[in-house]
């Protein structure tokens, strides 16, 4: 079946919003559950965050601050902070990750969603400044209101970025344990795979990795945070919406592409995972 490409938009929507410990009114700051992506810069301060309900301090203890992520619908508020922080916050719409998804690849992006808390401080000086270069970079685009002239160019900075945290992230993670770390990282390959669109059961993956699902239950949740099968439905979903936005494919094909046995099953599923119906994602972004 030949599929047709359709254009993906070059343009945007970031926002950028400020935050300072002398002028907040209370506690806890929130944000709200929906899959705009936060590129968070602290440049003086101290903060206490809830992240995916695990708390972290997170210190500009180092030169041009610290930086950290905080991924789609990923439950996220500032707990308290010290009365001299200062934190800009990058909202960037969801529709550029789905742009980059096929030049980042599904490795990255694994990655980037699979790490409980991704910030700059535990990753060494040479990360922090090269986080440091690209978020000045991007706070320059947007002082100067160059983002509709320059969309691809703000896209590619955005893949740096991610792409340097995805170094870093691979740095901490030589420190783990060796063992978990290559079944992690196998299962991470798994999905990466084709036909991982397939299956939608934890005991397909066990059973690649020749190990028991509560076995792979147990590493996945000690070393990130998250279950397999969050992880699972997370690629799928991402593999669904490069679909939706890639290609000009039926709702029925796609659902067939995805082996469900039909088209309200991959709907109730899709709209189970996001808040909303393919439908209404497509429309959303066209």
């Amino acid at each position: 079946m030949m599929e047709e490409k359709v254009q993906i938009p070059s343009q945007i929507q970031v926002e950028r919003i400020e935050l300072r410990g002398h002028e907040m009114d209370g506690y806890p700051i929130t944000k709200h559950a929906n899959d705009d992506v936060w590129l968070c810069w602290l440049q003086s301060g101290s903060i206490h965050i809830l992240y995916n309900y695990k708390d972290f301090e997170v210190k500009a203890d180092q030169e041009g601050g610290v930086y950290f992520l905080v991924m789609g619908s990923i439950s996220f508020s500032i707990q308290e902070g010290s009365r001299d922080f200062h934190l800009q916050v990058f909202s960037a719409s969801y529709n550029h990750l789905a742009t980059l998804y096929s030049y980042l690849g599904s490795e990255v992006n694994n990655s980037l969603f699979s790490t409980p808390f991704v910030c700059s401080h535990d990753m060494g000086t040479v990360i922090n400044e090269m986080l440091c270069h690209d978020f000045l970079q991007l706070e320059l685009m947007l002082e100067n209101n160059q983002l509709l002239e320059q969309g691809k160019l703000l896209l590619y900075l955005l893949a740096h970025i991610y792409l340097t945290f995805y170094n870093g992230i691979d740095r901490m993670r030589t420190k783990t344990n060796a063992q978990s770390f290559d079944i992690m990282s196998r299962f991470f390959k798994i999905l990466s795979e084709p036909e991982a669109r397939l299956h939608r059961d934890t005991q397909y993956f066990a059973d690649r990795l020749h190990i028991t699902v509560r076995h792979l239950f147990q590493i996945c949740k000690n070393e990130t945070g998250h279950t397999p099968k969050e992880f699972i439905n997370e690629h799928l979903i991402s593999e669904m919406r490069h679909t939706m936005l890639t290609t000009s494919l039926s709702f029925q094909e796609i659902s067939l592409r995805f082996n469900f046995p039909d088209q309200t099953a991959f709907t109730q599923f899709f709209k189970r995972n996001t808040g909303m119906t393919p439908s209404e994602f497509r429309q959303q972004n066209k």
